[in-house]
């Protein structure tokens, strides 16, 4: 299911404002993982992987695809963005025109910012919060949607640095992951140009014992700094275990591939993830129908 997103750059004005029409911007459609999880975290690894060139993103994002995004965030490489074109373009966005849209981004250059706006049904266009990158690019919050939950902070568990190879082993070692209707399979692992790891993982959905659908995702779970501690990395995947078997329901590759707590929060410990996924959880069911 997509979640619809637009990337946008303040044209005038100056100022924090708490609604999206508040002030003028122009910005792109973006049909994909609009969620503060999806784009909105992509947005701020962008400006981080530009060393602060906020400038520059603008200049990619918008300038060079005018017509917009079927997605931007692409692969592990990002080989595999996919522009609208002028034959067939995006969904217009707007100030006034945001209701094609139930998230917008929009960047103030000259102060270092990007603001998120919930726009779907509910939001009534409210900022949802927002982040300040330092001059080398590095966000002053881990995300713009931070749970109670996320924002606890536990001692370090240092350990041997996690290889691709080991945590796929790993993963291979888990307990099946299934119901009637769904199985997981953890496909691979591998290593991301920022030497984070990316989990491709499958989902495969049946209906009257035969294969009705297979849902594949990245999983841009492990951030560089977390490879250092494979505890920590163990404790998050035996969380999302536990979750999942209790309520299968949440056996939802896009839903999976959301998470990113290892990112989000400090905390460490089993059960301090489990809390953390099961508010996402409950925070997620909320707008599953937007």
């Amino acid at each position: 299911m997509s979640t619809r997103g637009a990337i946008a750059v303040y044209t005038s004005g100056s100022g924090i404002p708490e609604h999206v029409s508040s002030r003028p911007w122009r910005g792109v459609y973006h049909h994909w993982d609009g969620y503060p999880t999806g784009l909105g975290q992509h947005l701020m690894a962008r400006v981080e992987r530009a060393h602060g060139d906020i400038q520059a993103v603008v200049g990619r994002l918008i300038d060079e695809a005018p017509w917009g995004w079927s997605t931007c965030m692409g692969g592990k490489g990002e080989t595999e963005e996919e522009r609208y074109s002028e034959e067939s373009p995006g969904l217009p966005v707007a100030p006034d025109e945001t209701g094609n849209v139930s998230y917008v981004y929009v960047f103030d250059v000259e102060a270092r910012r990007l603001d998120a706006f919930s726009t779907y049904v509910g939001g009534d266009g409210k900022r949802l919060g927002s982040v300040v990158f330092s001059p080398e690019g590095t966000p002053d919050l881990p995300a713009f949607d931070l749970l109670p939950e996320e924002r606890v902070s536990e001692p370090l568990l240092p350990g041997e640095e996690l290889s691709a190879e080991a945590l796929q082993a790993y993963l291979e070692g888990l307990p099946r992951l299934g119901s009637d209707t769904r199985l997981l399979h953890w496909f691979s692992t591998e290593e991301c140009p920022d030497r984070g790891l990316c989990i491709v993982f499958r989902v495969v959905v049946f209906e009257e014992d035969e294969v009705r659908d297979v849902v594949e995702r990245e999983w841009m779970l492990v951030p560089p700094s977390a490879r250092r501690e494979p505890a920590r990395v163990r404790h998050f995947i035996e969380a999302l275990v536990e979750v999942v078997s209790e309520d299968p329901r949440s056996l939802d590759a896009f839903w999976i591939a959301s998470l990113d707590s290892l990112r989000r929060s400090q905390a460490r410990q089993r059960e301090s993830f489990v809390r953390i996924i099961k508010a996402h959880r409950a925070s997620d069911s909320g707008s599953e129908s937007l």
